[in-house]
């Protein structure tokens, strides 16, 4: 039914929705007649004006409640309006609901990790010296007398310790990660604790009584938040400890798994003074440039080049220099981090286009009805604000769908970011996190109402809007609008497809990558015992274990090793070699450091490719042995056999001579992605150290988790003392090594499957909307000799030209832009033409499937059908 009530307008009354919303006002009924319809808007206009110019209440209250009606009216009137179309509603907020949350959640981590402060005192003051752990305690003492910009020195290690609670005999031990110190790390990272004290300078002299600081977690986890744990003894590696402190509750150092500190010992009689496993951490004088701290980096490694001689490997006498503590301790995190919120800020963009969009496209529909408006009085603020009422309502609704997909995915997100030592457990969701949802949600609906005014007042000022609507469907304005909006989505869309692509194929060369060894069904238990266990006792419990293990049901192999290949980097010593005499000094070569019992070749699938592996027969009393890597003898002596021949190493600080008896295959001994190192396998019963193996390794063709158990109990019925800590199939380390470019390839896979699918409704959306505005126009056509043809290809073209356009400049910015990932890619250029094919394809096919079925619909108009309606 129409009805002409002012100005010559005339408007559809359609009782079925129960209330019309005109020029602000709300008319309650069906109208009557013209009389009746302006009598009521009136009334509505005195009712308001009689709140607002109360004179009771003062002029800004009353603003403020004029701003408030007005704002509460346009809300509910947006609301009514997202009631009445749920399919649009449901749409918008699932695009911006998806960008708005995965862009929260990543902002929170990265909140948590780069922007918020660590929990030292004036942080830009605390550097680390480079070449991490290879500092010695000789080096300590050279260097703590000759500092100037630096107000004090510190160093650390960090080692895995047996640990039972109370000193109670037959109590189960566990495995605790600790750092090992001088008295003045505290000082140096401005920290004291929050119960008790930290070291003095009593606590490092040799003989002194043992003591240890732990962590908030460890008093609450371990110890039950027992007031009285000062004082208190626990049991590290079998030994009574005093707990003199308790750090606060966000202190870590320098990971959150590192849960306990106990001072280093000095000692210059001890063999190990001069062993390289220490850092060095020092904090700068008060108002020290980075200029200053510089040219301290440059003397101070003069004057150790001038005191000590160094391996090429490790020399601290070149490139000497002082990190800042943030770098040193999330550096690892910060690229991929920063990628990937460069990744979701681009999904979000696909998800505020798509929404814009969608927008545009009902706004032009209403574009009458803001006309009518108008002529009822409304200014074009009063319609502008309207419009940006809608956006905001709907904005903020997609920001609480985003705060619930945030918070569930947030642990997820977590878990699946490469993330190590522990620094998942630092990141939380604070009050900055919906702070963020609602200022990006207050951003995308100003920009989005301000795309939808432009277009919407330019409508209301054509006085022909209201005849012309049916007959020409889109406008100029808004059609050329939309086709840049998909343009830019499909442009963001580019990038994520082709960043996922690069790294699936970098993932899948590194997969075919040859580690040298055989990691199927192979798993690897880091097995530890305390100090008070006496070196042969250890030296049995190693055999003990090997040989109760490699009896196990579908155990065909098992051994142990210092270190775990791929996974455990570090232990290297110089080595002289037999037969070059030139290579001394600082000339000598270095070469990894790992000791071995018999089996652990078989075990890890190393393959000796000359001579014999280490054997039972390579005890403490036997030829000092020793097997190398094919690295080692190309390097040392080509064409030559190297059975037979001498090495030299130095890892106890004494030269050990070494005969080779066997050569293993090269392996990946540092990472899949690196080149095989120099390698020395010595038998574990000769090694010069007090260790137990440290890593047992057990191949097996019984289900993982059966061995596993199994293994478990074996080493306990060896030894109570023993803990076993860090289980790992030889898969989940490979994996490990590869973590950052894993997590990266599933991230960007999934935002690129979104940014397609949201790129597809967006391009479907639009071509839908102008088939559906212009029905009549085809039917019209159609009628008049127009085939199906030209208007299914009319149509695909319309769709696809933007989707183009997209992919083109998609490209030329994905050129530029994919650099960024270089760190990230083996065996794969940032500009692989290979990925940039397959980006445009994908695009292009999904660009093409949306716009071909509303096409094909619009060629399958029924004239009669059109018109009729």
């Amino acid at each position: 039914m129409f009805v002409k009530i002012a100005f010559g307008l005339t408007i559809a009354i359609e009782p079925a929705f129960g209330t019309r919303a005109i020029g602000g006002f709300t008319v309650h009924g069906a109208f009557l007649d013209p009389a009746s319809t302006v009598s009521t808007i009136r009334m509505s206009q005195v009712q308001n004006r009689d709140v607002i110019t109360d004179s009771r209440v003062d002029p800004m209250s009353r603003t403020f409640l004029a701003l408030l009606n007005d704002f509460l009216a346009d809300a509910r009137l947006a609301i009514r309006q997202m009631r009445r179309s749920p399919g649009f509603a449901l749409m918008v907020l699932t695009a911006l609901g998806l960008g708005i949350g995965a862009t929260v959640a990543l902002v929170t981590v990265v909140d948590s990790l780069l922007v918020r402060p660590l929990p030292y005192r004036n942080e830009q003051s605390v550097r680390v010296f480079s070449q991490e752990y290879s500092w010695t305690d000789e080096e300590y003492d050279f260097l703590r007398d000759r500092v100037r910009v630096f107000a004090n020195l510190a160093v650390y290690s960090t080692q895995h310790v047996t640990y039972a609670a109370s000193t109670r005999a037959g109590d189960a031990a566990s495995v605790l990660n600790v750092v090992v110190s001088s008295p003045t790390l505290f000082d140096v990272l401005g920290v004291r604790p929050s119960l008790g004290r930290a070291f003095n300078a009593n606590d490092d002299r040799p003989g002194a009584a043992p003591v240890v600081v732990i962590s908030y977690g460890m008093w609450q986890q371990d110890l039950a938040g027992d007031s009285a744990v000062i004082g208190r003894r626990i049991l590290l590696d079998a030994k009574p400890v005093t707990v003199i402190g308790v750090m606060p509750r966000d202190f870590f150092f320098p990971n959150p798994e590192l849960r306990a500190w106990q001072p280093l010992q000095l000692d210059a009689t001890q063999g190990d003074y001069k062993g390289a496993y220490l850092n060095v951490v020092a904090r700068t004088q008060p108002g020290a440039t980075d200029a200053q701290v510089n040219g301290e980096m440059k003397r101070l490694a003069e004057a150790l080049h001038s005191r000590f001689t160094y391996p090429a490997a490790w020399d601290h006498g070149r490139a000497l220099s002082a990190i800042p503590i943030h770098t040193y301790v999330l550096g690892s995190v910060r690229e991929p981090l920063i990628l990937l919120l460069g990744a979701v800020v681009l999904l979000l963009l696909i998800a505020c286009a798509n929404a814009a969009a969608l927008m545009l496209a009902r706004t032009s529909d209403r574009s009458a009805e803001m006309a009518l408006r108008a002529a009822l009085g409304a200014s074009s603020w009063r319609v502008a604000r309207q419009v940006l009422a809608e956006s905001l309502v709907l904005a903020v609704s997609a920001a609480v769908v985003g705060l619930v997909v945030a918070t569930a995915a947030f642990r997820v997100l977590v878990a699946r970011l490469p993330l190590t030592g522990g620094l998942d457990s630092v990141t939380t969701v604070g009050w900055s996190t919906f702070a963020t949802a609602f200022i990006l949600a207050f951003a995308i609906a100003v920009v989005i109402s301000t795309i939808q005014v432009r277009h919407l007042l330019r409508a209301v000022l054509d006085e022909k809007v209201a005849r012309t609507r049916g007959e020409h469907g889109l406008q100029g304005g808004a059609r050329r609008t939309h086709a840049v909006i998909i343009s830019l989505q499909v442009t963001f869309a580019v990038l994520l497809v082709v960043g996922a692509t690069l790294l699936i194929r970098s993932v899948g060369r590194v997969r075919e990558i040859d580690p040298g060894f055989d990691p199927r069904g192979v798993s690897a238990f880091n097995v530890y015992a305390g100090d008070g266990i006496p070196r042969a006792v250890r030296t049995q419990l190693s055999h003990d274990i090997v040989q109760r293990v490699s009896a196990l049901p579908g155990v065909s192999a098992a051994g142990m090793t210092n270190r775990l290949p791929v996974r455990d980097l570090g232990y290297e010593t110089t080595v002289g070699v037999e037969g070059h005499p030139e290579l001394a000094g600082a000339h000598k070569p270095t070469s990894l450091y790992r000791t071995v019992t018999s089996g652990f070749f078989k075990a890890m699938g190393l393959r000796i490719v000359a001579g014999r592996e280490i054997d039972s027969t390579d005890d403490a009393a036997g030829l000092p042995v020793a097997v190398v890597n094919e690295s080692f003898v190309n390097a040392m002596w080509p064409g030559e056999n190297a059975i037979g021949k001498h090495v030299v190493e130095t890892w106890s600080g004494k030269p050990v001579s070494r005969t080779i008896v066997g050569i293993t295959r090269d392996a990946h001994l540092n990472g899949v992605m690196s080149k095989p190192p120099f390698a020395l396998w010595i038998p574990l019963p000769q090694a010069s150290s007090n260790q137990l193996g440290a890593v047992l390794v057990v191949r097996s063709s019984a289900p993982t988790a059966s061995t596993i158990a199994a293994v478990r109990r074996a080493v306990t019925e060896s030894d109570s003392r023993l803990a076993v800590a860090r289980v790992q199939t030889m898969s989940e380390a490979i994996d490990l090594t590869l973590a950052a470019p894993l997590q990266l390839r599933f991230f960007f896979t999934v935002f690129a499957a979104l940014a397609l699918a949201l790129g597809a409704i967006g391009v479907f959306g639009v071509v839908s909307y102008a088939v559906s505005r212009r029905r009549v126009e085809f039917a019209v056509r159609m009628a008049l000799g127009a085939s199906p043809r030209e208007v299914r290809g009319e149509m695909f073209s319309f769709g696809l030209a933007p989707v183009i356009v997209g992919i083109a400049s998609g490209t030329l910015a994905a050129i530029g832009g994919t650099r960024w990932m270089s760190a990230f890619l083996y065996d794969v250029a940032p500009r692989d033409t290979a990925s940039f094919v397959v980006a445009a394809a994908a695009l292009l096919g999904a660009g093409a499937l949306a716009a071909m079925l509303p096409a094909v619909r619009a060629s399958r108009t029924n004239p009669a059908d059109a018109l009729r309606t």
